[in-house]
């Protein structure tokens, strides 16, 4: 493939002659030779300044929701589900709500919750980080929907990660009238998932 480089492999050096052979050393330089020119030039490709970073592998994930999301009970806190998967490498979705990586890194996150509110008066949806089962300290927000309106909910944020550990989204309102809502493909647009994460590699720790 255009996007892939060849893989290094050890070289297959000759096996030694018990007594200095000029034919064997020559022989023997040349395997490495070729060793270290491919080697070189694979690292100069990495490091490119033109195109480099298209060779390189980083975890990355688009996750999203079909379903509608309700709150059964208001201030109460409710995992988020992402029961789907465009992308995912080295990033899964495991119970439908746990975000797991498998490496260790810095990862930005980018959520966007579609709500609608079919009550009349504005109520309040709080969101917030939870990492390996323990909330984020300071890792919420909070936002007021208008009544009878539908509004994106959207939230950007870089957390550390090892590998094994998962993040969940956790939502809360004070109106259980507001809900995570799915919408079908219908002319001019496609289908509105209820929510979505695009989840990306920033850096090693």
């Amino acid at each position: 493939m255009a996007n892939e480089i060849d893989r290094v492999v050890p070289p297959a050096l000759p096996l030694a002659t018990e007594q200095y052979d000029r034919p064997y050393m020559d022989q023997n330089s040349n395997v490495l030779r070729l060793f270290f020119n491919r080697l070189t030039n694979i690292v100069n490709t990495l490091l490119s300044t033109d195109n480099g970073g298209k060779f390189l592998y980083m975890p990355s994930a688009l996750l999203y929701s079909t379903t509608d999301q309700t709150a059964a009970v208001v201030n109460t806190g409710y995992p988020v589900e992402f029961g789907n998967t465009y992308l995912g490498n080295g990033v899964s979705i495991v119970s439908d709500t746990r975000i797991t990586v498998s490496a260790d890194g810095v990862y930005n996150f980018q959520v966007t919750l579609q709500t609608d509110h079919v009550g009349g008066s504005d109520s309040t949806i709080t969101t917030w980080i939870n990492k390996n089962g323990t909330d984020v300290p300071y890792g919420g927000q909070q936002q007021t929907v208008k009544g009878n309106s539908i509004h994106a909910v959207s939230w950007n944020f870089s957390i550390d990660l090892t590998a094994g550990q998962y993040i969940e989204m956790y939502w809360a309102t004070d109106d259980t009238s507001l809900t995570l809502d799915t919408q079908p493909a219908a002319s001019p647009h496609p289908g509105i998932p209820s929510a979505i994460v695009a989840v990306s590699f920033v850096s090693n720790l």
